[in-house]
Protein backbone atom coordinates (compact mmCIF):
# COMPACT_ATOMS: atom_id res chain seq x y z
CA UNK A 1 0.00 0.00 0.00
CA UNK A 2 1.72 3.59 -0.39
CA UNK A 3 1.56 5.65 1.37
CA UNK A 4 -0.32 8.49 0.36
CA UNK A 5 -3.56 6.27 0.90
CA UNK A 6 -2.45 6.47 4.65
CA UNK A 7 -3.76 10.47 4.26
CA UNK A 8 -1.09 11.01 7.35
CA UNK A 9 -2.43 14.34 9.74
CA UNK A 10 0.98 14.50 10.51
CA UNK A 11 4.83 13.37 11.50
CA UNK A 12 6.82 12.78 14.18
CA UNK A 13 10.42 12.75 14.71
CA UNK A 14 11.81 11.16 17.66
CA UNK A 15 15.64 11.84 18.59
CA UNK A 16 16.85 10.24 21.45
CA UNK A 17 20.82 9.23 22.23
CA UNK A 18 22.03 9.91 18.64
CA UNK A 19 18.91 7.89 17.28
CA UNK A 20 16.40 9.16 14.75
CA UNK A 21 12.67 7.71 14.25
CA UNK A 22 9.85 9.02 11.74
CA UNK A 23 6.81 7.93 12.10
CA UNK A 24 3.31 8.88 10.43
CA UNK A 25 0.14 9.33 12.75
CA UNK A 26 -3.46 8.71 11.83
CA UNK A 27 -6.34 10.82 13.36
CA UNK A 28 -6.83 8.35 16.26
CA UNK A 29 -3.24 8.67 17.40
CA UNK A 30 -2.45 5.31 15.83
CA UNK A 31 1.43 4.49 14.00
CA UNK A 32 0.70 4.12 10.45
CA UNK A 33 4.20 3.94 8.83
CA UNK A 34 7.73 4.17 10.58
CA UNK A 35 10.83 4.11 9.74
CA UNK A 36 14.15 3.81 12.28
CA UNK A 37 17.52 4.11 12.41
CA UNK A 38 19.22 3.40 15.39
CA UNK A 39 16.15 3.17 17.39
CA UNK A 40 16.59 3.93 21.24
CA UNK A 41 15.25 3.04 24.54
CA UNK A 42 14.87 6.84 25.38
CA UNK A 43 13.25 7.59 21.90
CA UNK A 44 10.61 4.71 22.45
CA UNK A 45 9.99 6.33 26.04
CA UNK A 46 9.28 10.06 24.73
CA UNK A 47 6.93 8.48 21.65
CA UNK A 48 5.09 6.68 24.29
CA UNK A 49 4.81 9.33 26.88
CA UNK A 50 3.89 11.67 23.95
CA UNK A 51 0.96 9.08 22.08
CA UNK A 52 -0.26 8.84 25.78
CA UNK A 53 -0.86 12.21 25.96
CA UNK A 54 -2.19 12.77 22.94
CA UNK A 55 -4.87 10.01 24.02
CA UNK A 56 -6.04 11.11 26.96
CA UNK A 57 -6.60 14.92 25.62
CA UNK A 58 -8.59 12.94 22.93
CA UNK A 59 -10.47 11.32 25.09
CA UNK A 60 -11.08 14.03 27.44
CA UNK A 61 -12.36 16.33 24.42
CA UNK A 62 -14.53 13.38 23.16
CA UNK A 63 -16.23 12.90 26.69
CA UNK A 64 -17.45 16.70 27.00
CA UNK A 65 -19.37 15.98 23.56
CA UNK A 66 -22.08 14.82 22.21
CA UNK A 67 -20.74 12.41 19.50
CA UNK A 68 -23.92 12.77 16.70
CA UNK A 69 -24.12 16.36 16.65
CA UNK A 70 -20.76 17.40 18.26
CA UNK A 71 -22.26 19.76 20.26
CA UNK A 72 -21.37 19.81 24.19
CA UNK A 73 -22.50 17.55 26.33
CA UNK A 74 -24.55 17.82 30.12
CA UNK A 75 -20.99 17.84 31.76
CA UNK A 76 -19.19 20.81 29.48
CA UNK A 77 -22.48 22.29 29.82
CA UNK A 78 -23.05 22.38 33.58
CA UNK A 79 -18.98 24.07 33.34
CA UNK A 80 -20.02 26.62 31.26
CA UNK A 81 -22.92 27.00 33.38
CA UNK A 82 -20.44 27.84 36.66
CA UNK A 83 -18.48 30.06 34.53
CA UNK A 84 -21.29 32.11 33.64
CA UNK A 85 -22.38 32.28 36.91
CA UNK A 86 -18.91 33.49 38.37
CA UNK A 87 -18.62 35.89 35.44
CA UNK A 88 -22.12 37.59 36.32
CA UNK A 89 -21.55 37.53 40.12
CA UNK A 90 -18.12 39.55 38.96
CA UNK A 91 -19.44 41.86 36.52
CA UNK A 92 -23.58 41.87 37.62
CA UNK A 93 -24.32 41.52 33.89
CA UNK A 94 -27.59 38.72 33.72
CA UNK A 95 -27.38 35.51 31.31
CA UNK A 96 -30.21 33.34 30.11
CA UNK A 97 -30.68 29.04 30.40
CA UNK A 98 -32.69 28.06 27.65
CA UNK A 99 -34.37 24.24 27.40
CA UNK A 100 -35.51 23.63 23.48
CA UNK A 101 -37.30 20.39 23.84
CA UNK A 102 -38.96 19.49 19.90
CA UNK A 103 -42.83 18.56 19.00
CA UNK A 104 -43.06 16.15 16.94
CA UNK A 105 -39.44 14.25 16.26
CA UNK A 106 -40.32 11.40 17.38
CA UNK A 107 -42.61 10.76 14.80
CA UNK A 108 -39.58 11.55 12.49
CA UNK A 109 -37.56 8.08 14.13
CA UNK A 110 -40.93 5.97 13.72
CA UNK A 111 -41.75 6.81 9.89
CA UNK A 112 -38.12 6.54 8.74
CA UNK A 113 -35.59 4.88 10.92
CA UNK A 114 -32.91 6.37 13.27
CA UNK A 115 -30.74 6.96 10.59
CA UNK A 116 -33.35 9.78 9.61
CA UNK A 117 -33.99 11.19 13.06
CA UNK A 118 -29.84 11.45 13.23
CA UNK A 119 -29.70 13.34 10.11
CA UNK A 120 -32.35 16.22 11.33
CA UNK A 121 -30.78 15.96 14.54
CA UNK A 122 -27.79 17.67 12.76
CA UNK A 123 -29.48 19.74 10.74
CA UNK A 124 -31.26 21.09 14.20
CA UNK A 125 -27.74 21.27 15.46
CA UNK A 126 -26.40 23.39 12.75
CA UNK A 127 -29.44 25.90 12.79
CA UNK A 128 -29.40 26.50 16.59
CA UNK A 129 -25.61 27.81 16.05
CA UNK A 130 -26.15 29.74 13.18
CA UNK A 131 -28.93 31.33 15.59
CA UNK A 132 -27.07 32.46 18.49
CA UNK A 133 -23.71 34.23 19.47
CA UNK A 134 -20.27 33.08 19.43
CA UNK A 135 -20.09 33.37 23.10
CA UNK A 136 -23.68 30.88 23.65
CA UNK A 137 -23.14 27.57 24.56
CA UNK A 138 -25.63 25.09 22.33
CA UNK A 139 -25.44 22.05 24.19
CA UNK A 140 -27.53 18.53 23.24
CA UNK A 141 -28.41 16.85 26.75
CA UNK A 142 -31.32 14.16 25.44
CA UNK A 143 -32.58 12.41 22.90
CA UNK A 144 -34.21 15.94 21.27
CA UNK A 145 -33.70 18.50 24.22
CA UNK A 146 -31.24 21.05 24.08
CA UNK A 147 -30.10 23.95 26.44
CA UNK A 148 -28.80 27.02 25.35
CA UNK A 149 -26.57 29.31 27.41
CA UNK A 150 -26.90 32.72 26.27
CA UNK A 151 -24.24 35.21 27.83
CA UNK A 152 -25.09 38.95 28.32
CA UNK A 153 -29.17 38.28 27.63
CA UNK A 154 -30.55 40.78 30.38
CA UNK A 155 -34.26 40.64 30.26
CA UNK A 156 -37.41 38.84 28.96
CA UNK A 157 -38.15 40.86 26.20
CA UNK A 158 -34.22 40.23 24.50
CA UNK A 159 -34.80 36.16 25.67
CA UNK A 160 -37.98 36.27 23.88
CA UNK A 161 -36.63 37.47 20.71
CA UNK A 162 -33.98 35.29 20.65
CA UNK A 163 -36.63 32.31 21.22
CA UNK A 164 -38.43 33.83 18.46
CA UNK A 165 -35.70 33.60 16.46
CA UNK A 166 -34.90 29.91 17.54
CA UNK A 167 -38.53 28.68 16.67
CA UNK A 168 -38.42 30.20 13.46
CA UNK A 169 -35.21 28.28 12.56
CA UNK A 170 -36.11 25.37 13.65
CA UNK A 171 -39.81 25.34 11.91
CA UNK A 172 -37.80 25.55 8.25
CA UNK A 173 -38.69 22.28 6.59
CA UNK A 174 -36.28 19.48 6.93
CA UNK A 175 -35.54 17.29 4.08
CA UNK A 176 -35.97 13.40 4.91
CA UNK A 177 -35.70 10.54 2.29
CA UNK A 178 -36.81 13.04 -0.12
CA UNK A 179 -40.16 14.37 1.73
CA UNK A 180 -40.51 17.60 3.72
CA UNK A 181 -41.32 17.85 7.06
CA UNK A 182 -41.55 20.44 9.61
CA UNK A 183 -41.26 20.03 13.60
CA UNK A 184 -41.66 22.95 16.15
CA UNK A 185 -40.07 23.42 19.17
CA UNK A 186 -41.37 24.30 22.72
CA UNK A 187 -38.84 26.49 24.58
CA UNK A 188 -38.76 27.70 28.37
CA UNK A 189 -35.93 30.06 30.05
CA UNK A 190 -34.62 31.51 33.18
CA UNK A 191 -33.18 34.27 33.91
CA UNK A 192 -29.95 34.59 36.25
CA UNK A 193 -30.56 36.20 38.64
CA UNK A 194 -34.37 37.30 38.64
CA UNK A 195 -35.25 33.26 38.30
CA UNK A 196 -32.37 31.61 40.43
CA UNK A 197 -29.20 32.29 41.73
CA UNK A 198 -28.23 28.11 41.06
CA UNK A 199 -27.44 25.89 38.20
CA UNK A 200 -30.50 23.61 39.08
CA UNK A 201 -33.20 26.40 40.00
CA UNK A 202 -32.32 27.55 36.69
CA UNK A 203 -32.61 25.00 34.08
CA UNK A 204 -35.62 23.80 36.50
CA UNK A 205 -37.55 27.27 36.21
CA UNK A 206 -36.68 26.72 31.96
CA UNK A 207 -37.71 23.43 31.88
CA UNK A 208 -41.17 23.87 33.56
CA UNK A 209 -41.41 26.94 31.45
CA UNK A 210 -41.30 24.63 28.56
CA UNK A 211 -43.31 22.13 29.26
CA UNK A 212 -46.12 24.38 30.17
CA UNK A 213 -46.04 25.15 26.50
CA UNK A 214 -46.36 21.63 25.86
CA UNK A 215 -49.74 19.98 24.32
CA UNK A 216 -51.54 17.96 27.27
CA UNK A 217 -51.69 14.05 26.27
CA UNK A 218 -52.21 13.02 29.49
CA UNK A 219 -55.74 11.05 27.96
CA UNK A 220 -54.45 9.66 24.73
CA UNK A 221 -52.45 6.63 23.63
CA UNK A 222 -49.56 9.02 21.90
CA UNK A 223 -48.65 5.65 19.72
CA UNK A 224 -52.55 5.52 18.53
CA UNK A 225 -52.62 9.07 18.04
CA UNK A 226 -49.41 9.23 15.94
CA UNK A 227 -50.94 6.82 13.83
CA UNK A 228 -54.15 8.33 13.52
CA UNK A 229 -52.21 11.78 12.85
CA UNK A 230 -50.78 10.49 9.75
CA UNK A 231 -54.36 9.01 8.26
CA UNK A 232 -55.99 12.46 9.09
CA UNK A 233 -53.07 14.52 7.27
CA UNK A 234 -53.37 11.86 4.34
CA UNK A 235 -56.90 12.34 3.95
CA UNK A 236 -56.67 16.01 4.46
CA UNK A 237 -54.44 16.26 1.12
CA UNK A 238 -56.49 14.53 -0.72
CA UNK A 239 -59.55 16.78 0.65
CA UNK A 240 -57.59 19.93 -0.39
CA UNK A 241 -56.74 18.49 -3.80
CA UNK A 242 -59.94 17.80 -4.57
CA UNK A 243 -61.92 20.63 -3.76
CA UNK A 244 -64.00 18.63 -0.91
CA UNK A 245 -63.42 21.59 1.88
CA UNK A 246 -66.64 23.33 2.31
CA UNK A 247 -66.27 26.89 4.67
CA UNK A 248 -69.20 27.92 6.60
CA UNK A 249 -70.11 31.46 7.70
CA UNK A 250 -71.39 32.19 11.34
CA UNK A 251 -72.61 36.13 11.63
CA UNK A 252 -71.13 38.38 14.01
CA UNK A 253 -73.34 40.97 15.37
CA UNK A 254 -73.02 44.53 16.88
CA UNK A 255 -74.98 44.07 20.29
CA UNK A 256 -76.01 47.13 20.05
CA UNK A 257 -77.33 48.11 16.56
CA UNK A 258 -78.54 44.47 15.66
CA UNK A 259 -76.45 44.62 13.08
CA UNK A 260 -74.34 42.12 11.17
CA UNK A 261 -70.63 43.44 11.19
CA UNK A 262 -68.50 40.25 10.04
CA UNK A 263 -68.29 36.89 9.84
CA UNK A 264 -66.43 33.62 10.71
CA UNK A 265 -65.51 31.19 8.75
CA UNK A 266 -65.44 27.86 9.75
CA UNK A 267 -64.16 24.28 7.65
CA UNK A 268 -65.54 21.55 7.28
CA UNK A 269 -64.48 18.18 5.40
CA UNK A 270 -66.98 16.83 3.21
CA UNK A 271 -67.55 13.37 2.71
CA UNK A 272 -69.79 11.52 0.77
CA UNK A 273 -72.72 11.15 3.64
CA UNK A 274 -72.31 14.25 6.14
CA UNK A 275 -69.93 16.82 6.78
CA UNK A 276 -67.04 16.49 8.88
CA UNK A 277 -66.25 19.31 11.76
CA UNK A 278 -62.75 20.89 12.31
CA UNK A 279 -63.29 19.11 16.29
CA UNK A 280 -62.75 15.82 14.27
CA UNK A 281 -59.28 16.71 12.52
CA UNK A 282 -57.78 20.20 13.27
CA UNK A 283 -56.09 18.45 16.31
CA UNK A 284 -54.77 15.96 14.29
CA UNK A 285 -53.01 18.63 11.59
CA UNK A 286 -51.32 21.26 13.38
CA UNK A 287 -48.10 20.00 13.55
CA UNK A 288 -47.88 19.31 9.28
CA UNK A 289 -47.62 21.78 6.81
CA UNK A 290 -51.25 20.96 5.74
CA UNK A 291 -52.55 23.50 8.15
CA UNK A 292 -51.07 26.47 6.56
CA UNK A 293 -52.30 25.39 3.01
CA UNK A 294 -55.70 24.65 4.76
CA UNK A 295 -55.43 28.10 6.64
CA UNK A 296 -54.82 30.22 3.00
CA UNK A 297 -57.71 27.93 1.26
CA UNK A 298 -60.53 29.54 3.86
CA UNK A 299 -58.85 32.62 3.66
CA UNK A 300 -59.32 32.70 -0.13
CA UNK A 301 -62.38 31.50 0.37
CA UNK A 302 -63.96 34.32 2.37
CA UNK A 303 -62.18 37.25 0.66
CA UNK A 304 -63.83 36.06 -2.42
CA UNK A 305 -66.75 35.90 -0.89
CA UNK A 306 -66.55 39.36 0.80
CA UNK A 307 -66.43 40.60 -2.96
CA UNK A 308 -69.06 39.17 -3.63
CA UNK A 309 -71.27 40.11 -0.80
CA UNK A 310 -69.46 43.82 -1.39
CA UNK A 311 -71.58 43.48 -5.40
CA UNK A 312 -74.26 43.02 -3.64
CA UNK A 313 -74.32 45.72 -1.22
CA UNK A 314 -73.41 43.92 1.91
CA UNK A 315 -70.50 44.85 3.43
CA UNK A 316 -68.98 42.68 6.31
CA UNK A 317 -65.45 41.78 7.96
CA UNK A 318 -64.09 38.06 7.88
CA UNK A 319 -62.17 36.40 11.05
CA UNK A 320 -60.44 32.87 9.77
CA UNK A 321 -58.76 30.87 12.66
CA UNK A 322 -55.44 30.50 12.55
CA UNK A 323 -53.16 27.80 15.59
CA UNK A 324 -50.90 29.83 17.44
CA UNK A 325 -47.82 28.11 16.16
CA UNK A 326 -48.67 29.78 12.68
CA UNK A 327 -48.90 33.41 13.58
CA UNK A 328 -45.47 33.74 13.09
CA UNK A 329 -44.87 31.52 9.54
CA UNK A 330 -43.35 33.07 7.05
CA UNK A 331 -45.10 31.30 4.31
CA UNK A 332 -48.03 31.83 5.65
CA UNK A 333 -48.09 35.39 5.62
CA UNK A 334 -46.08 35.86 2.43
CA UNK A 335 -49.45 33.48 1.31
CA UNK A 336 -51.58 35.95 2.85
CA UNK A 337 -50.36 39.18 1.32
CA UNK A 338 -50.59 37.51 -2.06
CA UNK A 339 -54.16 36.73 -1.76
CA UNK A 340 -55.19 40.24 -0.32
CA UNK A 341 -53.39 41.35 -3.38
CA UNK A 342 -54.90 39.17 -6.16
CA UNK A 343 -58.73 39.30 -4.57
CA UNK A 344 -58.29 43.63 -3.75
CA UNK A 345 -59.69 43.25 -0.41
CA UNK A 346 -58.58 45.57 2.52
CA UNK A 347 -56.28 43.84 4.09
CA UNK A 348 -58.34 45.23 7.62
CA UNK A 349 -61.17 43.58 6.65
CA UNK A 350 -59.64 40.18 7.69
CA UNK A 351 -59.12 39.30 11.27
CA UNK A 352 -56.80 36.16 11.77
CA UNK A 353 -58.80 34.69 14.88
CA UNK A 354 -55.53 33.00 16.99
CA UNK A 355 -56.62 29.87 18.73
CA UNK A 356 -54.28 30.08 22.15
CA UNK A 357 -53.97 26.25 22.51
CA UNK A 358 -52.14 23.37 21.01
CA UNK A 359 -48.90 22.79 19.72
CA UNK A 360 -46.21 25.69 21.32
CA UNK A 361 -49.33 27.91 21.98
CA UNK A 362 -48.15 30.70 24.71
CA UNK A 363 -44.34 30.10 23.75
CA UNK A 364 -42.73 33.00 22.20
CA UNK A 365 -42.69 33.94 18.46
CA UNK A 366 -40.83 35.90 16.01
CA UNK A 367 -41.48 39.37 16.26
CA UNK A 368 -40.19 39.99 12.68
CA UNK A 369 -42.69 37.98 11.44
CA UNK A 370 -45.72 39.54 13.24
CA UNK A 371 -44.16 42.96 12.57
CA UNK A 372 -44.45 41.79 8.89
CA UNK A 373 -48.40 40.39 9.86
CA UNK A 374 -48.74 43.90 11.42
CA UNK A 375 -47.62 45.76 8.46
CA UNK A 376 -49.93 44.06 6.08
CA UNK A 377 -53.07 45.43 7.49
CA UNK A 378 -54.59 42.52 9.04
CA UNK A 379 -56.68 42.35 12.18
CA UNK A 380 -55.70 39.65 15.24
CA UNK A 381 -57.91 38.65 17.44
CA UNK A 382 -58.00 36.26 20.49
CA UNK A 383 -60.27 33.41 20.85
CA UNK A 384 -61.18 31.83 24.24
CA UNK A 385 -60.21 34.87 26.56
CA UNK A 386 -60.74 33.52 29.94
CA UNK A 387 -59.43 30.69 30.09
CA UNK A 388 -55.88 29.95 31.13
CA UNK A 389 -53.90 29.61 28.03
CA UNK A 390 -55.17 33.01 26.64
CA UNK A 391 -53.05 34.75 29.52
CA UNK A 392 -49.81 34.21 27.76
CA UNK A 393 -51.53 35.17 24.33
CA UNK A 394 -52.98 38.55 25.37
CA UNK A 395 -49.88 39.25 27.00
CA UNK A 396 -47.35 38.60 23.89
CA UNK A 397 -49.48 39.36 21.16
CA UNK A 398 -49.94 42.51 19.60
CA UNK A 399 -53.62 41.83 19.47
CA UNK A 400 -57.05 44.09 18.36
CA UNK A 401 -59.67 41.98 19.71
CA UNK A 402 -60.23 39.85 22.13
CA UNK A 403 -63.84 36.84 22.30
CA UNK A 404 -64.71 35.89 25.41
CA UNK A 405 -65.04 32.32 25.73
CA UNK A 406 -68.53 30.46 25.62
CA UNK A 407 -68.86 28.69 28.45
CA UNK A 408 -68.77 32.36 30.61
CA UNK A 409 -71.73 33.61 28.59
CA UNK A 410 -73.66 30.23 28.97
CA UNK A 411 -75.49 31.15 32.39
CA UNK A 412 -74.64 35.12 32.00
CA UNK A 413 -78.14 37.03 33.40
CA UNK A 414 -78.38 33.80 35.85
CA UNK A 415 -75.27 33.47 37.85
CA UNK A 416 -73.55 36.20 39.76
CA UNK A 417 -70.52 34.54 39.35
CA UNK A 418 -70.53 33.81 35.36
CA UNK A 419 -72.10 37.94 35.21
CA UNK A 420 -69.07 39.07 37.70
CA UNK A 421 -66.20 36.84 35.21
CA UNK A 422 -67.53 38.59 31.88
CA UNK A 423 -67.53 42.12 33.36
CA UNK A 424 -64.03 41.65 34.72
CA UNK A 425 -62.88 40.39 31.34
CA UNK A 426 -64.52 43.13 29.66
CA UNK A 427 -62.80 45.26 31.93
CA UNK A 428 -59.10 43.87 31.17
CA UNK A 429 -59.96 43.63 27.18
CA UNK A 430 -60.79 47.46 27.04
CA UNK A 431 -58.43 48.44 29.39
CA UNK A 432 -55.83 46.62 26.62
CA UNK A 433 -57.76 48.70 23.70
CA UNK A 434 -59.62 45.48 22.29
CA UNK A 435 -62.66 45.52 20.83
CA UNK A 436 -64.47 42.98 22.61
CA UNK A 437 -66.69 39.58 21.43
CA UNK A 438 -69.50 37.81 23.17
CA UNK A 439 -69.21 33.90 21.61
CA UNK A 440 -72.35 31.70 22.49
CA UNK A 441 -75.41 34.23 22.87
CA UNK A 442 -77.52 31.47 22.97
CA UNK A 443 -80.57 33.81 24.56
CA UNK A 444 -81.74 37.17 24.42
CA UNK A 445 -81.06 37.82 28.23
CA UNK A 446 -77.50 36.67 27.26
CA UNK A 447 -77.37 39.02 24.46
CA UNK A 448 -79.24 41.67 26.75
CA UNK A 449 -76.80 41.17 29.42
CA UNK A 450 -73.33 40.89 27.13
CA UNK A 451 -74.50 44.13 25.77
CA UNK A 452 -74.86 45.96 29.18
CA UNK A 453 -71.74 44.76 30.58
CA UNK A 454 -70.20 46.43 27.33
CA UNK A 455 -68.97 43.41 24.98
CA UNK A 456 -69.26 45.06 21.58
CA UNK A 457 -70.00 42.55 19.46
CA UNK A 458 -71.80 39.14 20.08
CA UNK A 459 -71.79 35.54 18.31
CA UNK A 460 -74.28 32.33 18.97
CA UNK A 461 -77.05 30.20 17.90
CA UNK A 462 -79.57 33.09 19.05
CA UNK A 463 -78.02 35.51 16.59
CA UNK A 464 -77.11 33.11 13.43
CA UNK A 465 -76.43 29.60 12.62
CA UNK A 466 -73.36 28.50 10.62
CA UNK A 467 -74.53 29.04 7.02
CA UNK A 468 -72.94 27.94 3.51
CA UNK A 469 -71.86 31.49 1.68
CA UNK A 470 -75.39 31.51 -0.09
CA UNK A 471 -77.76 31.14 2.72
CA UNK A 472 -75.74 33.88 4.75
CA UNK A 473 -77.12 35.90 1.74
CA UNK A 474 -80.29 34.94 1.33
CA UNK A 475 -80.79 34.95 5.16
CA UNK A 476 -79.43 38.49 5.35
CA UNK A 477 -80.97 39.70 1.98
CA UNK A 478 -84.97 38.22 3.12
CA UNK A 479 -84.63 37.29 6.77
CA UNK A 480 -82.45 39.20 9.07
CA UNK A 481 -83.02 41.30 11.73
CA UNK A 482 -85.13 38.28 13.17
CA UNK A 483 -84.67 40.23 16.54
CA UNK A 484 -85.27 43.35 17.81
CA UNK A 485 -81.79 45.14 18.79
CA UNK A 486 -80.81 46.59 22.09
CA UNK A 487 -82.84 49.15 23.66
Amino acid sequence: MGTGLLRPVFSALVIGSGALAGFQLGRQGRILAAVTVALSMSAVAALGAWLLTHRMRTAERAALRDPLTGLPNSKLLEDRIEQALARSRRTGESFALMVVDLDGFKGVNDAWGHEAGNVVLRSIARRLLTVVRETDTVARVGGDEFVILSLGTQEDAEAAALVGRLRQALRRPYSVQGRSVELDASVGWALFPQDGVAPEELLAQADGEMYATKRDTSEESVVERRALDANVVRDLELALAHNEIVVHYQPIVDLRSGGVRAVEALVRRMHTDRLVGPSEFIPHVERSPVVRSLTLAVASDALRHLVAWDARGIELEASVNVPYRMLDDEELITGLRRLLETVGVEASRLTLEVVPSGPGAGSSIDGRQIERLRRLGVRLSLDDLGRASSIAAIRTLPLDQAKIDAMFLHNVGRDQRSQAIVGSLVELAHALGLEVVAEGIETRLAWDTAARLGCDRGQGFYLGHPLTAQELTDWLEREWPIVVSVA
